[in-house]
């Protein structure tokens, strides 16, 4: 756990349960960590299925207006208890080791199998008087208000799964302002999404005629047609309306702001630092129009698939990633912005942070090469798969600036890991769900010649099968998994478990992939050889194996779609 802790103080009273945990106390590992850990991705697996379900099953027209419709108001409570969730976390981040003590302590007495048993029921349930309440033209009050109570009953024995009511309780006393602004902050968002298309129409016509000066500084056949909002360039034409307007890029950039100035708020000088809020909006809505320029121009010179398909999307998460990374550099580096000046650094702690940050670059560095040539290539869509040596030469060049690094990593590799990544790399072939469906890489790759598709698989093996593992590897359980045990991630060994480790890392890397539950498990399974190890060979031995099997079952059977 992080190491600026000591000492906890926690008491109960004959009557009832209460926890008073100051704001120091460490979080309590022991033995119960991996049995925790299962049941966190249990709630996890449970808790995804019901709202993947309930999202397609409990959308019914009851006739009813939308204030009085229950599922209205569930699907909401739904999506507000998603958006707050990161949001608390982030909020919380500073005493994550108290809240974790609280639920390591309050875990022995969490009767989840009773907890587990009621949410299934209730769910069946639910699912029964769904499909009743179906076949009703116009249902009761009095059946709706059952249904509505059968609904929140389900959520409760949802979050009970989770965490017992010990839990819950001492939570709210400790964190209260953080639930508070997770939830304003969350409930925000959501109206924002809801309510917000008609109120950028405006913006969207503003949008159009900076795009419009954009082209008119180096296009000489540009046409604007004003009436219909659209831009044309050689019989290339897009129209800019709401969705086009930038207010989804304004929204990501208004939470990453709302997030970072919370999380470095002793760091940043206030109000000073509510400008980057102005700054961040205005820059992203001027790229965002800088961005439909660059589409036109793509669209009416080169392909108009490249510019509706790739660079549509790409560039616009191009434009966000530009503005926050000059949002942070302008914020740590402007005395404007900082709360205190910097001192000057005595030779000795300048060494040390130098230390740090290398250290840092040496995780990271070769992962970030490869989502930074992912969104080079990405924006180049439908045709990005020719452009994968993008990404194999970025690792590369990667892991070749800091190779002095790796020597120490490359140890001797248990047989259990291998035969661990062949399992996973079999259970991921077996459960495609798009196997024996035509795709367009399948497509693509059989109408090159027979050298270049030779050439092109050659490299994918190279990058699928090496150097992809060593990064993810590197980033997830050799960065990740430690910097949430400590800042300073360095001072953690290898393989140190931590249930937030543990959980945290593999959920971030499952996400990174497109069935993101499989590659979570995936992600589990190659943290588990780490914690069994102790070193990170094993574990970016197992990814190798798992990869390399999906590769050559590929192009063996021809099943483009593992690829």
């Amino acid at each position: 756990m992080p190491d600026e802790a000591a000492g906890s103080a926690i008491k109960t009273q004959p009557s009832h349960f209460e926890v008073v945990v100051p704001r120091s106390v460490p979080a309590i590992p022991g033995a119960r960590d991996f049995q925790l850990a299962r049941r966190f991705m249990l709630f996890a697996l449970i808790a995804a299925s019901e709202i993947f379900f309930a999202s397609f099953l409990f959308g019914f027209d009851t006739g009813l207006p939308l204030w009085r419709s229950p599922h209205f108001y569930a699907n909401s409570f739904a999506q507000l208890a998603f958006l707050a969730f990161p949001l608390f976390v982030m909020m919380a981040w500073p005493i994550r080791t108290q809240i974790l003590a609280i639920y390591q302590t309050r875990a022995t007495e969490h009767a989840w199998r009773a907890c587990l048993s009621a949410n299934v029921a209730l769910f069946a349930a639910l699912l029964l008087t769904r499909h009743a309440l179906s076949s009703m033209e116009q249902p009761s009050p009095y059946i709706m208000s059952a249904y509505s109570g059968l609904l929140l009953a389900t959520g409760v024995s949802l979050a009970l799964v989770a965490a017992p009511m010990s839990f819950w309780r001492p939570l709210v006393k400790l964190a209260p302002m953080e639930i508070a602004l997770a939830a304003a902050g969350a409930a925000f968002i959501l109206a924002a999404s809801r309510f917000s298309q008609d109120g950028w129409n405006s913006l969207s016509f503003a949008t159009l005629t900076l795009s419009y000066w954009f082209l008119t500084l180096y296009e000489p056949n540009v046409l604007l047609d004003s009436e219909h909002h659209i831009l044309e360039v050689n019989d290339f034409r897009v129209e800019i309306f709401a969705p086009c307007s930038g207010y989804e890029g304004i929204a990501l950039i208004l939470a990453f702001l709302s997030i970072y100035t919370w999380v470095f708020r002793r760091e940043l000088r206030f109000p000073n630092a509510l400008l980057l809020f102005p700054i961040g909006i205005a820059a992203i809505w001027i790229l965002n129009a800088a961005r439909i320029a660059v589409l036109v121009s793509i669209g009416g010179h080169i392909s108009p698939a490249i510019a509706l398909e790739g660079f549509h999307s790409q560039g616009g998460w191009i434009a966000f990633l530009i503005v926050t990374l000059t949002v942070i550099w302008v914020s740590r580096s402007a005395s404007f912005f900082t709360a205190t000046a910097v001192p000057i650094a005595s030779p000795v702690a300048a060494a040390s942070e130098n230390t740090g940050a290398r250290i840092t670059l040496e995780y990271l560095a070769p992962f970030l090469a490869l989502m930074a040539a992912s969104v080079i290539a990405s924006a180049f869509a439908p045709h990005e798969e020719g452009l994968y040596a993008i990404k194999v030469a970025a690792i590369a060049i990667a892991l070749w600036w800091f190779r002095d690094a790796y020597v120490s990593m490359v140890t001797n590799v248990s047989p259990l890991s291998i035969a661990a990544g062949v399992g996973i790399g079999i259970a991921w072939i077996a459960t495609d769900p798009v196997q024996g469906t035509d795709t367009a890489l399948g497509a693509w790759i059989t109408s090159l010649p027979v050298w270049l598709a030779g050439v092109w698989l050659a490299l994918r093996v190279v990058g699928g099968a090496v150097l992809v593992p060593v990064a993810e590897e590197l980033a997830f359980r050799g960065f990740l998994s430690r910097a949430l045990i400590s800042t300073r991630f360095e001072t953690v060994g290898i393989g140190e478990f931590r249930l937030l480790a543990f959980v945290g890392s593999s959920l971030a890397f499952g996400l990174m992939h497109e069935r993101w539950v499989a590659a979570c498990l995936a992600g589990a399974v190659y943290a588990l050889l780490m914690y069994r190890t102790k070193r990170l060979s094993d574990p970016i031995a197992a990814h190798m194996a798992s990869n390399a099997m999906i590769i050559i079952w590929a192009v063996a059977t021809r099943q483009w779609s593992l690829l």
